[in-house]
């Protein structure tokens, strides 16, 4: 039953036999819509990218520290530096907390081999999402309504991706504690 007021109330018809209040009654059962868990992203470092991903993905930002609980997507940038203050936030927060690291191209083609490296490195042990480069983000400040639904697709490929890293590593999950990695790609490393 949905109340004047939206809200949603259980209706048991047979709800007295099993000790339950009846329907229609103050002491019914309410029920809030079930809504997923926002991403929460948490910068590696500054100048991850953490607060634009955050917008684009309809995420949480939480800048560059880490919430007392609940799984975070670590952010960080396709530098060595980069990948490697990721680890030490994995390290801090604990994997078991980390959905995914989103790797964020510091400029189009493909990373320099160090940062390559790396990532293989980082891709063993974690999910990793690859965000591309886009030449659009350069110069604002803000992004506007326009240019948000300009990057729409891309935003759609990255969220595609860390939702599939989010099934991934549950399913992965051996009993031990230790969750196998994986590497997705959302896009290419090309300019997008």
């Amino acid at each position: 039953m949905v109340t004047s007021t939206g809200t949603v109330i259980d209706v048991l018809e047979t709800a007295a036999p099993w000790g339950l209040p009846e329907a229609g009654t103050p002491e019914a059962v309410k029920h809030e819509p079930l809504e997923p868990d926002p991403l929460v992203l948490v910068g590696a470092h500054a100048g991850a990218g953490t607060s634009t991903w955050a917008h684009l993905l309809h995420g949480d930002d939480a800048e560059t520290t880490a919430p007392a609980d609940g799984r975070i997507v670590v952010v960080c940038r396709s530098v060595p530096s980069g990948i490697a203050a990721a680890k030490r936030l994995i390290r801090d927060v604990g994997p078991e907390r980390v959905q995914a690291v989103l790797i964020v191209a510091d400029a189009p083609g493909q990373p320099v081999p160090a940062a390559a490296r790396e990532q293989r490195v980082l891709a063993g042990a974690n999910t990793v999402v690859f965000a591309p480069w886009m030449p659009r983000l350069r110069g604002v400040t803000e992004i506007s309504e326009a240019l948000d639904g300009q990057l729409a697709r891309t935003a759609q490929r990255v969220s595609k991706a860390l939702l599939g890293a989010s099934t991934k590593k549950k399913g992965n999950d051996d009993g031990s504690g230790t969750v196998r990695g994986g590497r997705e790609s959302a896009a290419s490393h090309g300019s997008g």
